[in-house]
């Protein structure tokens, strides 16, 4: 029986342009005997992988060491290996050459980095435990699968008997099958990082043809659908993930918000609910059941989840923006309430107009302070020259101020809009 050997390895560093580090590895696979030309390269390309992460794990925390000191730096809490799992899913690994001759499979294979940009969603993904969870699990998966055919290897070296054989044969290609899918996991996961929900949703159906009973794969599919807009898809493809894994909260939240985007608030709020049950601390799903709620006119419900979701999470300021709306309504009328929330979410998000375009109402209609309203309406325009409610109150806003010209500007923007404006409103322009 023939040994996996490395009998070429060449490392070559170079920078593309300022900021990128390319890596390249080469890596020589002799096949056994239980091998076939796809066992061959899913070998050959997992062990090139390894090492092109090594070489780029160990170059990031370098860069990170020597030219950013950070209190709480993410790097400091990620574990080596950690880090190389969330590169894996971050990073493309290109193939440069490949050649099989029936007994070697030789394959040269590439990473391009920008540190700055890895870094930052090494720090975003370290932080979210979900999502890093989901990482290692994959490596952990491509680890098992290797130490699987690493044994099988050496059990087919001894085994006389032709049934045991050809069974040990099988349950080989299935651990290659299952090495080949972590590699397309992977892909998936990098083209979701760059928004190629297409290439997503491509890849993630690779790793289904191998793997058909994982369903964090159909979970992170339903998601490149669902952004896609293909609504139905994903609600299917989250069905599946549910039935392979009855426990998932993430899963039907996720097929929660699909079923908003299809038009069935009941039974999104029927996922959101058995993702609470599932997950009493998943402040997004509290979020979402809030905010159909409010959409809902069930604006004290909305309030309870929102109050929730910010306890879980307090720097949410659409959480904030949100309940914020929801006590400044006829039913509620706690706009004091609300005036804090809006001021709170600005604090939290500076450049959000909904939080500066609400605050200016209430300021104008609840505290009948106009300049204070004109000032914040100014700003949420500043931020979103569209937004037609600001210009409607920052112009009744001027007309209390006795600011005619101005508040006819106003007026005048929103028909422009595409909207209209009530006649006395003009009138009292003249």
């Amino acid at each position: 029986m023939k040994r996996i050997c490395c009998t070429l390895l060449i490392v070559i560093s170079l920078p593309l342009f300022a900021g990128t580090k390319t890596c390249v590895r080469e890596y020589t696979y002799k096949a056994g005997e239980a091998d076939s030309k796809i066992t061959s390269r899913a070998i050959a390309l997992d062990q090139v992988k390894r090492i092109l992460l090594e070489e780029i794990g160990v170059y990031l925390q370098s860069e990170m060491t020597t030219t950013k000191e950070e209190k709480n730096n993410v790097y400091n809490e990620l574990t080596k290996q950690q880090i190389q799992s969330v590169t894996a899913g971050i990073t493309e690994t290109k193939i440069v050459e490949e050649k099989w001759n029936g007994e070697i499979y030789y394959i040269k294979a590439s990473i391009t980095v920008d540190p700055d940009e890895v870094n930052k969603n090494i720090a975003r993904i370290g932080a979210d435990k979900s999502r890093l969870k989901e990482l290692e699990d994959v490596q952990r998966k491509a680890d098992e699968a290797f130490a699987e055919i690493e044994q099988l290897r050496k059990e087919l070296a001894v085994t006389k008997s032709e049934k045991e054989k050809s069974a040990k044969q099988k349950e080989y290609v299935v651990a290659s099958n299952t090495l080949s899918a972590t590699d397309w996991f992977q892909k998936g996961s990098n083209a979701c990082e760059v928004k190629d929900y297409d290439n997503a949703i491509l890849f993630y159906g690779k790793t289904i043809e191998l793997n058909p009973n994982d369903a964090i794969v159909y979970n992170n599919r339903g998601f490149a659908k669902h952004k896609l807009g293909h609504h139905k898809g994903a609600i299917a493809d989250y069905n599946k993930a549910i039935g392979l894994n009855p426990d998932d909260a993430i899963v039907y939240n996720n097929r929660g918000i699909a079923k908003e985007d299809i038009n069935d608030p009941q039974g999104a709020i029927a996922d959101y609910t058995k993702a609470i049950k599932l997950k009493p601390g998943y402040a997004d799903a509290y979020f979402d059941r809030g905010y159909i709620k409010y959409h809902r006119l069930d604006y004290q419900g909305a309030i309870a989840d929102l109050t929730k979701a910010i306890k879980l999470k307090p720097d949410d300021a659409y959480a904030y923006c949100i309940r914020g709306n929801a006590k400044n309504t006829v039913k509620v009328n706690d706009w004091q309430g609300a005036l804090a929330d809006f001021t709170i979410a600005i604090k939290l998000k500076p450049e959000d107009t909904d939080a500066y375009s609400s605050r200016g109402f209430i300021k104008y209609f609840n505290l009948k302070d106009y300049q204070g309203a004109i000032a914040d309406l100014t700003k949420a325009i500043d931020l979103d020259p569209d937004d037609v409610e600001a210009y409607r109150n920052r112009g009744n806003a001027y007309l209390m101020l006795n600011q005619k010209s101005k508040a006819l500007a106003d007026f005048k923007r929103v028909i422009e809009l595409g909207y209209s404006v009530f006649q006395m409103d003009l009138d009292a322009c003249k």
